[in-house]
Protein backbone atom coordinates (compact mmCIF):
# COMPACT_ATOMS: atom_id res chain seq x y z
CA UNK A 1 0.00 0.00 0.00
CA UNK A 2 1.66 3.69 -1.01
CA UNK A 3 2.85 5.50 2.20
CA UNK A 4 0.61 8.52 1.35
CA UNK A 5 -2.63 6.44 1.80
CA UNK A 6 -0.90 4.31 5.26
CA UNK A 7 -0.90 7.78 6.43
CA UNK A 8 -4.34 8.88 6.07
CA UNK A 9 -6.38 5.93 6.42
CA UNK A 10 -5.91 4.06 9.55
CA UNK A 11 -6.59 0.29 8.48
CA UNK A 12 -3.92 -1.21 5.22
CA UNK A 13 -5.23 -3.39 2.31
CA UNK A 14 -9.45 -3.06 1.75
CA UNK A 15 -9.46 -0.16 4.19
CA UNK A 16 -9.59 2.80 2.07
CA UNK A 17 -12.87 1.64 0.39
CA UNK A 18 -14.40 1.80 3.97
CA UNK A 19 -13.15 4.79 4.76
CA UNK A 20 -14.80 6.37 2.52
CA UNK A 21 -18.05 4.59 2.26
CA UNK A 22 -17.97 5.85 5.87
CA UNK A 23 -17.13 9.78 4.84
CA UNK A 24 -20.39 9.07 2.28
CA UNK A 25 -22.70 7.71 5.48
CA UNK A 26 -21.28 10.40 7.77
CA UNK A 27 -21.87 13.73 5.24
CA UNK A 28 -25.50 12.17 4.30
CA UNK A 29 -26.45 11.76 7.97
CA UNK A 30 -25.61 15.39 9.16
CA UNK A 31 -26.93 16.93 5.55
CA UNK A 32 -30.43 15.26 5.88
CA UNK A 33 -31.20 13.60 8.86
CA UNK A 34 -29.58 16.04 11.59
CA UNK A 35 -30.16 19.30 9.54
CA UNK A 36 -33.63 18.54 8.39
CA UNK A 37 -35.03 17.76 11.80
CA UNK A 38 -33.03 20.81 13.65
CA UNK A 39 -33.24 23.68 10.54
CA UNK A 40 -36.45 22.95 9.49
CA UNK A 41 -38.86 24.04 12.82
CA UNK A 42 -38.42 27.78 12.39
CA UNK A 43 -40.10 27.63 8.84
CA UNK A 44 -43.13 26.10 10.55
CA UNK A 45 -43.25 29.07 13.06
CA UNK A 46 -45.53 31.68 11.03
CA UNK A 47 -47.71 28.78 9.98
CA UNK A 48 -48.25 27.23 13.37
CA UNK A 49 -48.94 30.84 14.61
CA UNK A 50 -51.64 31.76 12.57
CA UNK A 51 -53.34 27.96 12.24
CA UNK A 52 -52.81 27.24 16.32
CA UNK A 53 -52.98 30.75 17.38
CA UNK A 54 -49.99 30.33 19.66
CA UNK A 55 -47.61 32.98 20.44
CA UNK A 56 -44.29 33.35 18.73
CA UNK A 57 -42.39 32.07 21.62
CA UNK A 58 -44.91 29.01 22.39
CA UNK A 59 -44.03 27.90 18.38
CA UNK A 60 -40.18 28.93 18.94
CA UNK A 61 -40.58 26.57 22.10
CA UNK A 62 -40.24 23.26 20.05
CA UNK A 63 -36.84 24.28 18.22
CA UNK A 64 -35.51 24.96 21.68
CA UNK A 65 -36.99 21.85 23.31
CA UNK A 66 -34.58 20.13 20.24
CA UNK A 67 -31.31 21.81 20.67
CA UNK A 68 -31.31 21.08 24.24
CA UNK A 69 -32.00 17.42 23.83
CA UNK A 70 -28.87 17.44 21.51
CA UNK A 71 -27.16 18.91 24.16
CA UNK A 72 -28.28 16.99 26.82
CA UNK A 73 -28.19 14.04 25.33
CA UNK A 74 -24.42 13.98 23.79
CA UNK A 75 -23.21 11.67 26.68
CA UNK A 76 -25.57 9.04 26.44
CA UNK A 77 -25.26 9.31 22.66
CA UNK A 78 -21.67 8.43 22.89
CA UNK A 79 -22.17 6.37 25.56
CA UNK A 80 -24.50 4.20 23.42
CA UNK A 81 -21.96 4.74 20.69
CA UNK A 82 -19.03 2.93 22.63
CA UNK A 83 -21.33 0.13 23.98
CA UNK A 84 -22.85 -0.88 20.50
CA UNK A 85 -21.79 1.02 17.42
CA UNK A 86 -22.04 4.62 15.35
CA UNK A 87 -23.97 2.99 12.42
CA UNK A 88 -26.48 1.57 15.32
CA UNK A 89 -26.84 4.49 16.62
CA UNK A 90 -27.61 6.70 13.46
CA UNK A 91 -29.94 3.84 11.94
CA UNK A 92 -32.06 4.10 15.40
CA UNK A 93 -31.66 7.69 15.49
CA UNK A 94 -32.81 8.34 11.82
CA UNK A 95 -35.54 6.12 12.38
CA UNK A 96 -36.69 8.53 15.65
CA UNK A 97 -36.22 11.67 13.74
CA UNK A 98 -38.94 9.98 10.95
CA UNK A 99 -41.36 8.64 13.06
CA UNK A 100 -41.33 12.02 15.23
CA UNK A 101 -41.95 14.20 12.19
CA UNK A 102 -44.54 11.82 10.70
CA UNK A 103 -46.32 12.61 14.19
CA UNK A 104 -45.78 16.30 14.51
CA UNK A 105 -47.99 16.09 10.96
CA UNK A 106 -51.17 15.22 13.20
CA UNK A 107 -50.00 17.57 16.52
CA UNK A 108 -52.64 19.88 17.60
CA UNK A 109 -51.77 21.33 20.99
CA UNK A 110 -49.26 22.45 21.98
CA UNK A 111 -48.52 20.07 24.64
CA UNK A 112 -48.26 17.32 21.48
CA UNK A 113 -45.88 19.75 20.00
CA UNK A 114 -44.04 19.95 22.47
CA UNK A 115 -43.69 16.62 23.32
CA UNK A 116 -42.81 14.98 19.66
CA UNK A 117 -40.42 18.35 19.42
CA UNK A 118 -39.00 16.56 22.43
CA UNK A 119 -38.56 12.71 20.68
CA UNK A 120 -37.28 14.50 17.67
CA UNK A 121 -34.66 16.05 19.71
CA UNK A 122 -33.86 12.60 20.75
CA UNK A 123 -33.68 11.26 16.79
CA UNK A 124 -31.08 14.47 16.11
CA UNK A 125 -29.00 13.86 18.97
CA UNK A 126 -28.47 10.14 18.06
CA UNK A 127 -27.87 11.25 14.28
CA UNK A 128 -25.37 14.07 15.34
CA UNK A 129 -21.89 14.91 15.24
CA UNK A 130 -21.71 12.21 18.12
CA UNK A 131 -21.87 9.19 16.58
CA UNK A 132 -21.30 10.93 13.11
CA UNK A 133 -17.54 11.38 13.97
CA UNK A 134 -16.92 8.31 15.54
CA UNK A 135 -18.43 6.42 12.29
CA UNK A 136 -15.00 7.96 10.75
CA UNK A 137 -12.80 8.64 12.96
CA UNK A 138 -11.06 5.29 12.83
CA UNK A 139 -10.71 5.36 10.04
CA UNK A 140 -8.41 8.16 9.46
CA UNK A 141 -6.08 9.58 11.06
CA UNK A 142 -3.21 11.80 9.28
CA UNK A 143 -6.48 13.69 7.79
CA UNK A 144 -9.02 12.95 10.00
CA UNK A 145 -9.52 16.95 10.66
CA UNK A 146 -10.15 17.36 7.30
CA UNK A 147 -12.58 14.23 7.20
CA UNK A 148 -14.27 16.04 10.65
CA UNK A 149 -14.86 19.24 8.32
CA UNK A 150 -15.43 17.45 5.06
CA UNK A 151 -18.99 15.80 6.74
CA UNK A 152 -19.93 19.27 9.18
CA UNK A 153 -19.98 20.89 6.37
CA UNK A 154 -22.98 18.75 5.63
CA UNK A 155 -24.67 20.70 8.23
CA UNK A 156 -24.42 24.00 6.46
CA UNK A 157 -26.04 22.44 3.58
CA UNK A 158 -28.58 20.93 5.28
CA UNK A 159 -28.63 24.09 6.87
CA UNK A 160 -29.26 25.72 3.42
CA UNK A 161 -31.66 22.80 1.96
CA UNK A 162 -33.73 22.38 4.89
CA UNK A 163 -35.86 26.04 5.05
CA UNK A 164 -35.98 26.51 1.09
CA UNK A 165 -37.90 22.96 0.70
CA UNK A 166 -39.55 23.19 3.95
CA UNK A 167 -41.29 26.57 2.93
CA UNK A 168 -41.74 24.34 -0.68
CA UNK A 169 -43.48 21.91 1.10
CA UNK A 170 -45.81 24.01 3.49
CA UNK A 171 -47.08 26.50 0.04
CA UNK A 172 -48.00 23.01 -1.66
CA UNK A 173 -48.68 20.78 0.78
CA UNK A 174 -49.61 22.70 3.95
CA UNK A 175 -48.21 21.84 7.65
CA UNK A 176 -49.17 18.37 7.53
CA UNK A 177 -48.13 17.43 4.10
CA UNK A 178 -44.61 19.06 4.50
CA UNK A 179 -43.90 17.03 7.98
CA UNK A 180 -44.56 14.07 6.18
CA UNK A 181 -42.13 15.20 3.18
CA UNK A 182 -39.40 15.36 6.21
CA UNK A 183 -39.82 12.69 7.37
CA UNK A 184 -39.65 10.89 3.91
CA UNK A 185 -36.61 12.44 3.42
CA UNK A 186 -35.02 10.90 6.43
CA UNK A 187 -35.10 7.71 4.03
CA UNK A 188 -32.07 9.04 1.95
CA UNK A 189 -29.51 8.73 4.73
CA UNK A 190 -30.69 6.20 6.05
CA UNK A 191 -30.76 3.60 3.38
CA UNK A 192 -27.05 4.93 2.47
CA UNK A 193 -26.23 4.04 6.00
CA UNK A 194 -27.67 0.90 6.13
CA UNK A 195 -25.75 0.38 2.69
CA UNK A 196 -22.16 2.15 2.85
CA UNK A 197 -21.32 2.48 6.83
CA UNK A 198 -19.02 0.06 8.29
CA UNK A 199 -20.46 -2.91 10.17
CA UNK A 200 -17.35 -2.46 12.56
CA UNK A 201 -14.59 -0.11 13.48
CA UNK A 202 -10.87 -0.36 11.65
CA UNK A 203 -9.43 -2.47 13.85
CA UNK A 204 -5.35 -1.62 13.11
CA UNK A 205 -4.18 1.94 13.59
CA UNK A 206 -1.91 3.81 12.35
CA UNK A 207 0.82 4.56 14.65
CA UNK A 208 0.68 7.11 17.86
CA UNK A 209 -3.22 6.40 17.64
CA UNK A 210 -3.48 3.48 20.14
CA UNK A 211 -6.68 3.55 22.93
CA UNK A 212 -6.22 5.37 25.85
CA UNK A 213 -7.28 3.24 28.64
CA UNK A 214 -8.60 6.51 30.17
CA UNK A 215 -11.82 5.23 32.54
CA UNK A 216 -15.22 7.44 32.02
CA UNK A 217 -14.97 8.02 36.03
CA UNK A 218 -11.28 9.87 36.05
CA UNK A 219 -12.26 12.75 33.09
CA UNK A 220 -13.31 14.91 35.65
CA UNK A 221 -10.23 14.91 37.57
CA UNK A 222 -7.87 15.98 34.17
CA UNK A 223 -7.43 20.10 34.61
CA UNK A 224 -7.17 19.96 30.48
CA UNK A 225 -10.94 18.18 30.13
CA UNK A 226 -12.23 21.34 31.77
CA UNK A 227 -10.21 24.05 30.14
CA UNK A 228 -11.03 22.38 26.95
CA UNK A 229 -15.09 22.47 27.98
CA UNK A 230 -15.07 25.83 29.15
CA UNK A 231 -13.48 26.84 26.00
CA UNK A 232 -15.74 25.29 24.02
CA UNK A 233 -18.86 26.36 26.15
CA UNK A 234 -18.00 30.27 26.01
CA UNK A 235 -17.04 30.02 22.41
CA UNK A 236 -19.87 28.31 21.93
CA UNK A 237 -22.14 31.02 22.98
CA UNK A 238 -20.43 33.28 21.18
CA UNK A 239 -21.31 31.52 17.83
CA UNK A 240 -25.36 31.60 18.61
CA UNK A 241 -25.56 34.90 20.08
CA UNK A 242 -24.26 36.62 17.19
CA UNK A 243 -25.74 34.17 14.71
CA UNK A 244 -29.21 34.61 16.07
CA UNK A 245 -29.12 38.16 16.26
CA UNK A 246 -27.58 39.59 13.36
CA UNK A 247 -30.26 40.29 10.91
CA UNK A 248 -32.43 41.50 13.87
CA UNK A 249 -29.64 44.14 14.99
CA UNK A 250 -29.06 45.13 10.94
CA UNK A 251 -32.89 45.66 10.36
CA UNK A 252 -33.01 47.23 13.49
CA UNK A 253 -30.65 49.87 12.69
CA UNK A 254 -32.56 50.52 9.82
CA UNK A 255 -30.41 48.16 7.04
CA UNK A 256 -32.62 46.70 4.41
CA UNK A 257 -34.21 43.14 5.35
CA UNK A 258 -32.30 41.75 2.11
CA UNK A 259 -29.76 43.26 3.19
CA UNK A 260 -29.32 41.40 6.41
CA UNK A 261 -30.33 38.20 5.46
CA UNK A 262 -27.27 38.67 3.04
CA UNK A 263 -25.23 39.33 5.84
CA UNK A 264 -26.36 36.39 7.52
CA UNK A 265 -26.04 34.30 4.27
CA UNK A 266 -22.23 35.17 4.26
CA UNK A 267 -21.75 33.99 7.68
CA UNK A 268 -23.06 30.87 7.47
CA UNK A 269 -21.42 30.30 3.92
CA UNK A 270 -18.29 31.54 5.79
CA UNK A 271 -18.64 28.76 8.26
CA UNK A 272 -18.37 25.89 5.80
CA UNK A 273 -15.18 26.69 4.14
CA UNK A 274 -14.11 27.80 8.28
CA UNK A 275 -15.08 24.07 8.64
CA UNK A 276 -12.74 22.65 6.11
CA UNK A 277 -9.83 25.00 7.13
CA UNK A 278 -10.36 24.46 10.69
CA UNK A 279 -10.05 20.90 10.29
CA UNK A 280 -6.98 21.50 7.83
CA UNK A 281 -5.47 23.86 10.24
CA UNK A 282 -6.04 20.89 13.02
CA UNK A 283 -4.43 18.20 10.96
CA UNK A 284 -1.09 20.32 9.88
CA UNK A 285 -0.67 21.80 13.89
CA UNK A 286 -3.10 20.78 16.81
CA UNK A 287 -7.02 21.09 17.34
CA UNK A 288 -5.80 23.55 20.28
CA UNK A 289 -4.49 25.98 17.25
CA UNK A 290 -7.31 25.18 14.88
CA UNK A 291 -9.77 26.55 17.76
CA UNK A 292 -7.49 29.19 19.09
CA UNK A 293 -7.13 30.39 15.29
CA UNK A 294 -10.94 30.40 14.94
CA UNK A 295 -12.02 31.59 18.42
CA UNK A 296 -9.51 34.64 17.15
CA UNK A 297 -11.86 34.94 14.25
CA UNK A 298 -14.85 35.11 16.62
CA UNK A 299 -13.37 37.85 18.29
CA UNK A 300 -12.61 39.86 14.92
CA UNK A 301 -15.86 39.26 13.50
CA UNK A 302 -17.70 40.55 16.66
CA UNK A 303 -15.03 43.40 17.43
CA UNK A 304 -15.39 44.71 13.67
CA UNK A 305 -19.66 44.51 14.40
CA UNK A 306 -19.07 46.96 17.16
CA UNK A 307 -17.38 49.62 15.53
CA UNK A 308 -18.16 49.53 12.10
CA UNK A 309 -20.89 51.57 10.57
CA UNK A 310 -23.68 49.10 10.25
CA UNK A 311 -24.88 50.54 6.74
CA UNK A 312 -21.19 49.86 5.20
CA UNK A 313 -20.20 47.46 3.55
CA UNK A 314 -17.73 46.08 5.93
CA UNK A 315 -20.12 44.30 7.79
CA UNK A 316 -19.85 41.62 5.26
CA UNK A 317 -16.57 41.41 6.37
CA UNK A 318 -16.86 41.31 10.11
CA UNK A 319 -19.53 38.43 8.98
CA UNK A 320 -17.16 36.37 7.05
CA UNK A 321 -14.49 36.58 9.60
CA UNK A 322 -16.99 35.60 11.76
CA UNK A 323 -18.40 32.49 9.85
CA UNK A 324 -14.81 30.97 9.53
CA UNK A 325 -14.32 30.58 13.04
CA UNK A 326 -17.79 29.93 13.63
CA UNK A 327 -16.71 27.22 10.88
CA UNK A 328 -13.77 26.46 13.22
CA UNK A 329 -15.11 26.34 16.68
CA UNK A 330 -18.10 23.87 15.54
CA UNK A 331 -15.23 21.07 14.00
CA UNK A 332 -13.74 21.15 17.81
CA UNK A 333 -15.38 18.68 19.91
CA UNK A 334 -14.80 15.43 17.86
CA UNK A 335 -11.37 16.86 16.99
CA UNK A 336 -10.01 18.07 20.61
CA UNK A 337 -11.60 14.05 21.74
CA UNK A 338 -9.75 12.05 19.01
CA UNK A 339 -6.60 14.17 19.18
CA UNK A 340 -6.10 13.58 23.24
CA UNK A 341 -8.47 10.62 24.09
CA UNK A 342 -7.87 8.38 20.90
CA UNK A 343 -10.81 6.84 18.60
CA UNK A 344 -11.46 3.81 20.77
CA UNK A 345 -14.21 4.19 23.65
CA UNK A 346 -14.06 7.74 22.71
CA UNK A 347 -17.93 8.22 22.60
CA UNK A 348 -18.84 9.80 26.29
CA UNK A 349 -15.93 11.85 26.26
CA UNK A 350 -17.15 13.43 22.74
CA UNK A 351 -20.55 12.95 24.42
CA UNK A 352 -19.21 15.41 27.43
CA UNK A 353 -17.53 18.10 25.37
CA UNK A 354 -20.65 17.95 23.15
CA UNK A 355 -22.74 18.58 26.27
CA UNK A 356 -20.59 21.93 26.99
CA UNK A 357 -20.84 23.17 23.53
CA UNK A 358 -24.79 22.38 23.71
CA UNK A 359 -25.07 24.53 26.60
CA UNK A 360 -23.10 27.53 24.69
CA UNK A 361 -25.05 26.80 22.14
CA UNK A 362 -28.51 27.05 23.53
CA UNK A 363 -28.01 30.45 25.83
CA UNK A 364 -26.12 32.29 23.37
CA UNK A 365 -29.31 33.16 21.46
CA UNK A 366 -31.34 33.85 25.17
CA UNK A 367 -28.48 35.97 26.77
CA UNK A 368 -28.11 37.96 23.52
CA UNK A 369 -31.76 38.49 23.54
CA UNK A 370 -32.31 39.46 26.94
CA UNK A 371 -29.21 41.82 27.30
CA UNK A 372 -30.54 43.34 23.85
CA UNK A 373 -34.19 43.52 24.84
CA UNK A 374 -33.07 45.25 28.45
CA UNK A 375 -30.81 47.72 26.82
CA UNK A 376 -32.91 48.33 23.83
CA UNK A 377 -29.83 47.96 21.56
CA UNK A 378 -27.46 45.58 20.62
CA UNK A 379 -24.31 47.01 22.04
CA UNK A 380 -24.52 45.41 25.18
CA UNK A 381 -25.28 42.58 23.95
CA UNK A 382 -22.65 41.99 21.76
CA UNK A 383 -20.23 43.41 24.13
CA UNK A 384 -20.29 40.30 26.23
CA UNK A 385 -20.60 38.18 23.41
CA UNK A 386 -17.15 39.42 22.54
CA UNK A 387 -16.00 39.46 26.20
CA UNK A 388 -17.32 35.58 25.96
CA UNK A 389 -14.93 35.04 23.18
CA UNK A 390 -12.07 36.57 24.84
CA UNK A 391 -12.80 34.13 27.74
CA UNK A 392 -13.08 30.81 25.50
CA UNK A 393 -9.34 32.62 24.29
CA UNK A 394 -7.54 32.69 27.57
CA UNK A 395 -9.14 29.02 28.73
CA UNK A 396 -7.37 28.10 25.56
CA UNK A 397 -4.09 29.75 26.43
CA UNK A 398 -3.85 28.19 29.66
CA UNK A 399 -4.05 24.95 27.97
CA UNK A 400 -1.16 25.21 26.93
CA UNK A 401 0.94 23.75 29.83
CA UNK A 402 1.78 20.04 30.20
CA UNK A 403 -0.74 18.89 27.73
CA UNK A 404 0.60 15.24 26.55
CA UNK A 405 -1.23 13.25 23.57
CA UNK A 406 -2.18 10.30 24.33
CA UNK A 407 0.19 8.06 22.64
CA UNK A 408 2.88 9.34 25.00
CA UNK A 409 0.83 8.54 28.38
CA UNK A 410 2.32 5.01 30.01
CA UNK A 411 -0.36 2.04 29.26
CA UNK A 412 -3.22 2.10 31.54
CA UNK A 413 -2.28 5.33 33.35
CA UNK A 414 -4.95 7.46 30.90
CA UNK A 415 -4.41 10.97 29.51
CA UNK A 416 -2.24 13.54 31.52
CA UNK A 417 -3.72 16.73 30.87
Amino acid sequence: MPATAAATISEPASTPTAAYRALLSAFSVLTVAFSFGLFSLPVFYPALVAQFHWTRAQAAGGGSIVLLLIGILGPLSGKLTDRTSPRAVLLGGMAIGAIALALLAGARSLGQFYLLCAILGVGCAASSLVPTSMLIGPWFSGKRGLAVGVINAGVGVGGFLAPNLTRFLIQHRGISGAFYGLALCLAVPFLVTLALAPKAAARQRSRGDEPTRIRPAEIVRIPGFWLFGLALLFSAHTLTGIQQHLALYLTGQGAPVARAAFALSVLLGASAFGKLIGGWLADLYSARTSLMLSVVCLVVGVGGLLTVNPHAAAVYACAAAFGLGYGGVFNAPPLIAFEFFGTDGVGLILGLFMLFFGLGTSSGGLVAGYLADAAHSYGRAFAWDLASSLIGLGLLALARRGLMRHRSAAPGSGLQL
